[in-house]
């Protein structure tokens, strides 16, 4: 009898905790919404397992998705690894880490392409940034600084606020993409 009390405490508590968290997650993702946009991007779905059928195979965590993107990476299937990468940073959007490792195998994805694709091209220049703001870490905020540099030619500046420097570095997405060459200001046009 103090069991069953015992355990539907601990239920009625874990089912508050999750309402709580479920209220708190739209809150953040509203701060940097573009942040949180994953669909289709760079992805194309030629017999690979989706991102949601991996909670069925077993392999919840996305600490675990990140080890296997990390392997397929290695092995150099790019489709699998931005599959589960992808997932990773949709259950963990803070977790830098993952997030790196799925900048970086967009990248890959974007540098093999013959015709590069300007939506793909604006959402790694995203992903860079928000790993150059948001990071912990110098040195995790010194590589995508070091990216967004390659990638766009130019850096953000220190004070420069995020909607300021994407608006100077995205691409119109029916345009050409050109990897490292800066954007002309109207004052280097006169």
């Amino acid at each position: 009898m103090a069991g069953e009390k015992r355990f539907k405490k601990v239920a009625r508590a874990t089912l508050v905790w999750a309402a709580t968290l479920a209220c708190i997650a739209p809150a953040i993702a509203k701060e940097d919404d573009f942040i949180m946009d994953t669909d289709g991007i760079g992805k194309s779905n030629h017999g690979v397992v989706t991102s949601d059928q991996f909670l069925e195979l077993g392999v919840p965590t996305p600490n675990a998705l990140r080890m296997e993107g990390e392997q397929s990476m290695r092995i150099g299937n790019l489709d699998r690894a931005l599959t589960v990468l992808q997932r990773s940073v949709e259950m963990s959007p803070m977790d830098i880490d993952g997030r790196i490792m799925y900048a970086e195998a967009l990248e890959k994805k974007l540098l093999k392409q013959r015709k590069r694709d300007p939506k793909l091209y604006n959402f790694i220049i995203k992903q860079w940034l928000y790993v150059a703001k948001k990071s912990e870490f110098v040195d995790q905020s010194m590589q995508g600084v070091s990216h967004l540099q390659g990638l766009t030619g130019t850096r953000p500046g220190r004070w420069e606020k995020e909607k300021k420097f994407l608006s100077r570095v995205l691409v119109p997405e029916d345009a050409h993409v050109k990897i490292g060459a800066p954007k002309k200001h109207k004052s280097e046009d006169m």
